[in-house]
């Protein structure tokens, strides 16, 4: 994983200052809950490109669920972990038949690695402050490979819905698991460029 990580680094802190830079946001959920994106992609090549992406994941349990409080009208959840993570990983996407279909249509391949930064709040308070007052920080590696489909608008932003394995290994046991690996599911919205 370490040798992944620094081959994607080192792909992506050589890209040529003057390629296309593009910006975008997203929405991904997967086996252990959902949450937002923000990236940004330099265009290498026709087919090539490298980028980052920064996550806010917000992790589910299996037996949490919502319960509301008919006398007061308050919802709050029971078994809720209290475990947010922020992955922050360097990419590269490869488009193999980029040119070759019809109809504004791009299949890729994208690989991912870098950084998740988990936090371990006290999922029995049932306040905000009281949640993340004392939460613990933990650091540790993760990637991701993924499949996806690229698809070009005329005003020159892009719609990406992917689908993808994740693997977000801990440090140690964090609210009984020592690892938050699965499938994830995401669709973007890339900005056009200015320039």
């Amino acid at each position: 994983m370490k040798k992944i990580l620094l081959y994607i680094l080192i792909v992506c802190t050589s890209a040529n200052v003057n390629a296309q830079f593009k910006k975008g946001f997203g929405f991904t959920t997967g086996s252990w809950g959902s949450g937002f994106h923000f990236m940004g992609d330099w265009e290498l090549r026709e087919t090539l490109f490298s980028g980052f992406e920064i996550r806010f994941l917000d992790v589910k349990n299996d037996g949490e669920i919502p319960v509301t409080n008919y006398y007061t009208g308050q919802t709050y959840n029971i078994g809720d972990d209290a475990l947010i993570m922020f992955p922050a990983f360097a990419k590269i996407r490869y488009l193999p038949f980029e040119g070759l279909i019809a109809n504004n249509f791009s299949p890729f391949v994208e690989l991912k690695a870098g950084v998740n930064y988990a936090i371990d709040g006290n999922g029995s308070a049932r306040t905000f402050r009281g949640k993340w007052k004392n939460s613990t920080g933990y650091t540790s590696l993760g990637g991701q490979f993924v499949i996806g489909v690229n698809f070009p608008q005329i005003n020159g932003t892009s719609i990406i819905t992917s689908f993808g394995y994740e693997t977000l290994p801990m440090t140690q046991k964090i609210d009984g698991r020592n690892n938050y690996d699965g499938i994830t599911m995401s669709i973007s919205y890339i900005f056009r460029n200015n320039n």
